[in-house]
C-alpha cells in the first residue's frame, strides 16, 4: 500500500513540476456540481436502491483537482462521502486516488437488508477490522485525436478483504467512446471488465447479486452499456444536462435503466 501511494505521490509531483515548466503558473478555480440519479450505479454494481442527490465540490489548478463526492439517497437508506485527488496531463493521461466511505442503511430497504446497517460507521477507522473505507487508485487515458477512453482501477485497500483479511485487489478496467449525436446530444456506449489480483475464494468486489456471489467468478465482464447525454436549455443562460442510459451486467446477471440530471 506504502509502495502504491509512493508511486502515485511521485508521479503527481513530477506532472506538477512539468506543468510549472512548460509555461506561466495558472490561476486556480473552485467548482460546484449537483445532480439527481434515480439510483448509484457504480462499476457494474448497484449500490443504492433508492433516488440519490449527489454534490461534487472541487479545488483546481492547472491539471491538479482535490475534492469531495458526496451521495445521499432520498429515501435515507444510502450515503456516501468521498474524497479525492486526481491530476490530468495535456497528453491525456490522468491520475487519480479515492477514499470512499459508505455508511448506509441498508436494513431500512426490503431486499437489501443483508448489508446491514452502517450509519453508525467509524469514519476514523481506515483500515482496521470492520472499516467501511475502501481506498481506490485508477489511471485514464484518451487515445489521441480520437474520443475513446482506457480506464484501469483497482481498489489497493480497505474493506476489499478476502475471508482471512488479506486485500483481493479487485481490479476494472473499461473502454468508453464519446461522439456527438446532434445538437447537445452526446452518446456513449462502453464496456468494462472486473477480475481480482488476490482472491482466495474466486469473488471480486463487483459482484454484489446473490447469483453472483453464489458462482464466485473472479473475473467477468462488469458492464455493456450505453448512455446519452443531451443539454436541456432552461432560460437563455441556465441549462442543466440530462442523461439516460441501459447498462446489462453479465457478472451480476443483471439489468439497470439509468437517469440523471446535472443541476449546475
Amino acid at each position: 500500500m506504502k509502495k502504491v501511494l509512493m508511486l502515485f505521490l511521485m508521479s503527481t509531483v513530477t506532472a506538477l513540476v512539468q506543468s510549472q515548466e512548460d509555461g506561466p503558473a495558472k490561476k486556480g478555480e473552485f467548482n460546484l456540481t449537483a445532480s439527481v440519479h434515480n439510483q448509484w450505479y457504480w462499476r457494474g454494481y448497484a449500490v443504492g436502491p433508492d433516488p440519490i442527490i449527489a454534490a461534487q465540490a472541487s479545488y483546481s489548478y492547472g491539471g491538479l483537482e482535490i475534492g469531495t463526492w458526496n451521495g445521499y439517497g432520498l429515501a435515507g437508506i444510502w450515503k456516501d462521502t468521498d474524497v479525492y485527488v486526481s491530476y490530468t496531463t495535456k497528453f491525456g493521461l490522468s491520475f487519480a486516488f479515492w477514499d470512499i466511505f459508505n455508511y448506509s442503511d441498508y436494513t431500512a430497504s426490503d431486499g437489501y437488508e443483508a448489508y446491514g446497517n452502517h450509519s453508525q460507521a467509524n469514519y476514523f477507522n481506515y483500515l482496521g477490522e470492520g472499516t467501511r473505507h475502501f481506498f481506490d487508485l485508477s489511471v485514464g487515458y484518451t487515445i489521441p485525436k480520437t474520443n475513446l477512453n482506457i480506464f484501469l482501477a483497482t481498489l489497493v485497500a480497505g474493506r476489499d478483504r478476502n475471508p482471512d483479511n488479506s486485500n483481493r485487489y479487485s481490479t476494472y478496467i473499461k473502454a468508453s467512446y464519446n461522439f456527438t449525436a446532434g445538437k447537445d446530444i452526446s452518446v456513449m456506449p462502453y464496456v468494462s471488465y472486473g477480475f481480482a489480483l488476490n482472491s482466495d475464494n474466486g469473488g471480486t468486489f463487483w459482484q454484489w447479486t446473490d447469483k453472483a456471489v453464489a458462482n464466485a467468478n473472479s473475473s467477468g465482464i462488469n458492464e455493456i452499456g450505453v448512455s446519452i447525454a443531451k443539454a436541456i436549455h432552461i432560460t437563455e443562460k441556465y441549462k442543466v444536462k440530462a442523461s439516460a442510459g441501459l447498462v446489462a451486467s453479465p457478472i451480476n446477471y443483471s439489468t439497470t435503466g439509468l437517469f440523471g440530471i446535472t443541476l449546475f
